[in-house]
């Protein structure tokens, strides 16, 4: 009987004494070459190697419940390989210092998708988690499932920014915070996402033993958060030895105006190679390897409060070469777009949006001599873009050529009030829509596509889109993250004489923001009237039929600093009227829903076949070719649908359709 008693007793105290443990104390670097089988890329099976992301130890090891910091930012170009540090960290955590953890993502499909591709897989394959985290089961509450997985001293919970309810609902210990560019700056009226996970540590202030891991790719200056979050912190740099006079130093993406940097050939073979910062010597790609695993992480400003911040970029990762990132600037450097994503996700830099207009003078001053309503040569496909008042209806027509040139060849106001449907201003909308351009070959072409703003007067709006095939009701929506058109219309109900037609009308959300900045960039190009030798691809061309006035409203906007819910930003104001800015922004929206951007040189082959030859007779779909006569013939028949009825917007009785290029 004592012997049973003594041994229920070792029991107790042993659980007891179990309990009372601390947590191993092992560096997330240490646990990861130990344990850590890497469930992706091109060591998927093989254990996390440091010396593949030297760079990632330091940033590892100022996460480990040994250290006092309890907050670290990354602010990291992509290519570097540090989704694997992340994970590396949650499952140090998991099997050294369990407690409540939570992974918040963008959005939630973001984060099943880590989950499904990175997180479960590593779980399943390194033997010190798949012990520990439970299975997933059905009827368990003690089990894991896609966004939560169970452990023994704690949990981890996957979810969204975009997502209030675990925001708001959880105590946690450990944060990781993904892609926080991405995040909304305000979540359903209810604050800053980041001010809820903020919120969510507060009970571990006293004990001080939370931490919050913070990274992301920057995005646009005066509106990143990782760009505020790095510069709060003590800003540390990759530093690597020269191999030829052993300086330190920060390998930096070398432009024109510096003597050093990352140098390559314009054309392949590009050659990459690196200028020393101090002595001027050449080195290849195959030191590269050498010096990076040779480097160490610098602060630039260490001063006394600032938590450890670190910026890593591509131009130093071993995950890609210094081919690769010539090849990626020289294939984006005409197209701002494209240079803006280069910037970010190679060069892990925010972009720094010029927020002063292009001078209207300049743009007045070069004006070409082709006609009003004409179509100049280079000029294949044609949108419109419509900006609808109380008293009438703005608008401009756009040919777009080759490299995305482009040339306004028809602008205006049509008067009338656009309250009321039966208005005569609706009548010459329709006008608009069938009228056809003449080009240098003969044909006569109408728009492909036309955009019409539905802000104002939403209803007449919907109605008059619904019945022209190739016209789409759109509603600009603001933010640098929204796409330049959606990839598909919402469903809109119509309010019409009392009556509401449920899904009435199809509506296209614009991303207003993005095209703004690209439109100021191409209007500060300069081209062949400027004395350079062409026009260079996205070159805006106007006639001398554009008078003072429209290149007033064309660059009348600007951005400007705001505060928006307590945050500094950056936002687009109009110092005067903008209808015609709108209208240009329509039509690029619409270039961008025709795939004018995203063309191949043989899709512009086929197109250029297409359109760039003379008519060859009013049979099938060349009908279009004959001339304004023909064509209004045929507007009867395309809009002889019933008030409400909505015309199949993806359907398109317009240009010949050889090779299904445009839709």
């Amino acid at each position: 009987m004592e012997k049973t008693i003594a041994s229920a007793l070792s029991l107790v105290v042993g659980a007891i004494a179990s309990g009372l443990r601390p947590d191993r104390i092992v560096m997330p670097s240490d646990w990861a070459r130990e344990n850590l089988i890497l469930a992706d890329g091109p060591k998927a099976g093989f254990k996390w190697d440091p010396e593949v992301t030297p760079y990632a130890v330091g940033i590892l090891d100022c996460l480990a419940s040994t250290s006092s910091f309890t907050r670290v930012t990354v602010h990291k170009s992509s290519q570097v390989g540090l989704t694997e540090a992340m994970i590396a960290w949650i499952g140090s955590l998991i099997d050294c210092a369990p407690a409540k953890a939570m992974v918040v993502f963008p959005t939630i499909q973001g984060v099943q998708d880590f989950n499904r591709e990175k997180l479960q897989p590593t779980l399943d394959q390194t033997v010190a988690l798949k012990k520990k985290v439970s299975e997933a089961a059905t009827r368990s509450k003690k089990s894991s499932t896609a966004l939560s997985k169970r452990f023994p001293g704690g949990s981890l919970t996957l979810t969204g920014a975009n997502s209030s309810v675990d925001l708001r609902s959880k105590t946690i210990k450990y944060m990781v915070c993904d892609e926080i560019d991405d995040w909304p700056l305000d979540l359903d009226g209810q604050g800053d996402p980041m001010e809820m996970v903020d919120a969510r540590q507060i009970a571990f202030h006293a004990t001080g033993d939370y931490k919050k891991f913070e990274a992301s790719t920057p995005t646009i200056k005066g509106v990143s958060r990782i760009d505020d979050a790095f510069n709060e912190g003590d800003q540390r740099y990759w530093h690597c030895p020269c191999p030829h006079c052993g300086e330190f130093q920060v390998l930096e993406f070398g432009g024109p105006e510096k003597k050093y940097g990352l140098k390559f050939n314009t054309e392949w073979p590009y050659e990459a190679h690196y200028l020393c910062k101090f002595c001027g010597a050449q080195i290849e790609h195959y030191q590269k390897k050498e010096m990076v695993r040779a480097g160490k992480w610098v602060a630039s400003n260490p001063e006394p409060g600032r938590h450890p911040s670190f910026h890593i970029d591509a131009i130093s990762s071993l995950v890609t070469t210094w081919d690769h990132i010539a090849d990626k600037f020289c294939k984006a450097k005409d197209d701002p777009k494209k240079l803006k994503g280069f910037i970010n996700l190679w060069l892990g830099q925010a972009w720094e949006e010029r927020g002063d207009a292009p001078e209207w003078s300049r743009l007045f001053a070069r004006r070409e001599s082709y006609a009003p309503r004409t179509i100049p040569p280079g000029g294949l496909v044609f949108t419109g873009g419509c900006d609808v008042q109380g008293d009438g209806i703005y608008y401009e027509v756009v040919a777009w050529g080759r490299d995305r040139q482009s040339w306004s060849i028809d602008q205006g106001f049509l008067t009338g009030n656009t309250a009321d449907p039966s208005d005569k201003v609706w009548s010459d909308l329709s006008d608009l829509y069938a009228r056809r351009y003449p080009d240098a070959y003969g044909n006569f072409w109408p728009v492909d596509a036309l955009a019409i703003d539905s802000g104002y007067n939403t209803n007449q709006v919907y109605m008059w889109a619904a019945k022209h095939p190739s016209a789409r009701a759109i509603k600009g929506v603001d933010g640098w993250q929204k796409a330049a058109i959606s990839a598909s219309p919402s469903k809109v109900d119509i309010s019409w004489q009392g009556q509401r037609l449920k899904y009435g009308a199809m509506l296209w959300q614009v991303g207003t923001w993005g095209l703004k900045s690209e439109l100021y960039a191409n209007l500060r190009k300069q081209g062949a009237r400027d004395g350079q030798e062409y026009d260079p691809p996205g070159f805006c061309h106007f006639g001398e039929f554009h008078d003072e006035a429209y290149f007033k409203q064309l660059t009348s906007e600007f951005l400007k600093e705001t505060n928006v819910k307590g945050r500094v930003v950056k936002v687009w104001h109009a110092s005067g009227p903008n209808h015609l800015h709108d209208c240009r922004i329509y039509n690029m929206a619409m270039a961008s829903h025709l795939g004018v951007d995203r063309f191949t040189s043989e899709e512009w082959d086929d197109i250029v076949r297409d359109r760039a030859e003379p008519p060859k007779g009013p049979q099938g779909d060349l009908i279009d070719r004959m001339g304004p006569t023909a064509a209004a013939e045929n507007r009867t028949a395309s809009e002889s649908g019933s008030d409400g009825d909505q015309v199949d917007a993806g359907s398109s009785w317009i240009g010949p359709k050889k090779g299904g290029w445009l839709n």
